[in-house]
């Protein structure tokens, strides 16, 4: 037997962890997380840890369970961000 815990991807931001086990099987539309849901809590999980040494997945996954994607709201606000960097460094360029 050995003690242990669990912590939502929600609680653990803000945590740095050496080693974790994953869950991040998908389970269709059952857990009712769209695309972007299931892209920012995976995001969460990995980005929590110090290496990919420390990580252990809980379940065999496949590709399904790693097709998901951004917002297209957040994609065209990045997109729009770089392109005010690229307008911004241009504009100091020429001074």
């Amino acid at each position: 037997m050995c003690p242990a815990f669990c912590l939502t991807d929600y609680k653990v931001q803000g945590s740095t962890l050496s080693n974790a086990i994953l869950d991040i099987k998908d389970y269709g539309t059952g857990t009712g997380k769209n695309s972007h849901k299931k892209f920012t809590s995976i995001y969460v999980q990995f980005s929590r840890l110090q290496s990919f040494h420390g990580v252990y997945l809980l379940q065999e996954i496949g590709l399904n369970d790693l097709r998901f994607r951004p917002d297209d709201r957040l994609l065209a606000e990045m997109e729009r961000l770089t392109t005010l960097e690229r307008d911004t460094i241009a504009a100091w360029a020429s001074r």
